[in-house]
């Protein structure tokens, strides 16, 4: 009798995870590469911090892209908890959820660099959608017979935290048809609040 190779492929949620959060790291570490000081050397403390100061952008850029990727990297955590195994097409679900988050520091690095461009912005908004329709695969696919038996009402919230998280992504990426510095603020607050939000009473 014949044996399909997708019977075997991709089994090892404990695998998945690994991969993740070696990608993740990395990235992460990425990020912080666009944060230095000018090769020209700065004489006085005024000029150094003149320099500190036009960092703003790099700086900006590097905190909500870091906090972007540690919400990704809770929430695929989450969605692979949920799970009894793993197959080959969520180990794929998960390889092109990671492939959008290597590109995460070169969108940022754009944005950092052009604060004032609306394409810089809208290239960033649209990795962090790809971001969002990748992680979305892999809910939908869990939970077709891979989450554990008493799982599908997590996997309901977390596809309800994606669905509002993309809504306020796509609501910052408008605000840039006024203003890209608007727009970016925008995304920032709308970060902050899914920084904050596990602990404020409301959300409990």
């Amino acid at each position: 009798m014949s044996v399909s190779y997708n019977r075997f492929s991709g089994r090892s949620v404990e695998r998945v995870q690994a991969l993740s959060d070696g990608v993740f790291a990395v990235a992460m570490t990425l990020l912080v590469l666009d944060v230095r000081l000018p090769e020209s050397e700065a004489t006085t403390s005024r000029e150094l911090w003149r320099q500190v100061q036009d960092l703003g952008p790099n700086l900006g850029a590097y905190l909500l892209s870091f906090t972007m990727l540690a919400t990704f990297w809770l929430a695929v955590h989450t969605v692979l908890e949920q799970c009894a195994h793993s197959d080959r097409m969520l180990a794929w679900a998960v390889l092109t959820f990671l492939f959008f988050v290597t590109t995460l520091p070169f969108t940022a690095s754009v944005l950092a660099g052009h604060v004032h461009v609306r394409l810089a912005v809208i290239l960033y908004w649209s990795n962090l959608a790809a971001l969002g329709a990748a992680l979305a695969w892999m809910i939908l696919h869990a939970g077709r017979g891979l989450a554990l038996p008493d799982r599908g009402e997590a996997l309901l919230l977390i596809r309800r935290r994606l669905v509002l998280a993309q809504a306020l992504y796509a609501l910052a990426a408008l605000v840039v048809i006024i203003d890209p510095v608007a727009s970016i603020v925008t995304f920032a607050v709308a970060q902050a609040f899914f920084v904050v939000s596990p602990r404020l009473p409301f959300r409990a």
